[in-house]
C-alpha cells in the first residue's frame, strides 16, 4: 500500500476574542523564512494598527507592518497587556501581498482596525514591556526568538507622549485567562508580592473564557 502523507500544518493565525485578556501560547509555524524578519528594520514602516477601544480594554493587539523591497508586506502583531504582563504573545509573518495583508487586518485586530501613528504604536509596545519588567515579567519568548523585536524601531527613535497609562488605578492588575493553570497563577502572584509588595497590586480570578490564538 502506498504511504499516506500527512497533511501539511498551516501556520498559526491569530484569533482574538476581545472578551479575554490572556492568550493561550502555542508553537508558531512560519510560511516564510526568518531572514526578512532578522533584517526588518531596513524596510520602511508601512503602517500601524490596533483595535478600536483599546484604551478601555487593558489588552490590545498592536500591528506594525513594513514594506519589503518587492512591495510585499512583513508584519508583527504584539498582544499587549497594558495592566501587568506586557507582551503576552506575538505573531509574525512575511511576504504578504498588500491585498492579503489588508484582508487579514480585521482578524489581526480582533475587530475593525484602527490606524495609529508609528509613535503611538511604539509607545504602547515599549511602555508595556518596560512596565512589566518593573514587576519581574519578560516578554513572550517569540518576541526575540522570531525577531518580532526587529520589526519595531529601537526604543529611543520615537518620542513618547507619556499619556499612555499602564496598570490600573496606579497599580498592576493581573487577570488570569482560562488557560492559566493554578501553578502559573500562583507564580505570577508570588512575583507581584515580591516586586510590588502585598496590597500594591490588583488581581482578578476566573476572568472570561475562550482563546486569543488558534492553530
Amino acid at each position: 500500500m502506498p504511504k499516506k502523507h500527512k497533511k501539511a500544518k498551516k501556520p498559526r493565525r491569530p484569533k482574538i476574542n476581545s472578551q479575554i485578556p490572556i492568550s493561550k501560547v502555542r508553537k508558531l509555524a512560519l510560511d516564510a523564512p526568518l531572514k526578512a524578519l532578522q533584517n526588518a528594520r531596513r524596510y520602511p514602516i508601512h503602517g500601524c494598527w490596533t483595535m478600536q477601544g483599546w484604551q478601555e480594554s487593558g489588552i490590545t493587539p498592536i500591528i506594525i507592518a513594513r514594506q519589503q523591497d518587492d512591495g510585499q508586506v512583513l508584519f508583527a502583531s504584539y498582544l499587549v497587556d497594558l495592566y501587568c504582563l506586557g507582551i503576552k504573545d506575538v505573531f509574525v509573518n512575511t511576504n504578504y501581498t498588500q491585498k492579503r495583508f489588508e484582508k487579514s487586518l480585521p482578524e489581526l485586530c480582533a475587530q475593525e482596525p484602527e490606524a495609529i501613528s508609528v509613535e503611538l504604536a511604539h509607545e504602547i509596545v515599549y511602555g508595556a514591556l518596560e512596565y512589566a519588567r518593573k514587576y519581574g515579567f519578560e516578554p513572550h519568548i517569540d518576541f526575540t526568538r522570531l525577531h518580532a523585536d526587529q520589526v519595531l524601531d529601537p526604543p529611543e527613535v520615537h518620542p513618547r507622549t507619556n499619556k499612555v497609562k499602564f496598570g490600573k488605578d496606579g497599580k498592576p492588575l493581573f487577570a488570569p485567562g482560562p488557560y492559566d493553570n493554578e501553578r502559573k497563577i500562583k507564580r505570577i502572584l508570588q512575583t507581584l508580592e515580591q516586586t510590588a509588595g502585598k496590597g500594591n497590586f490588583h488581581y482578578i480570578i476566573g476572568f472570561g473564557n475562550g482563546d486569543f490564538f488558534d492553530e
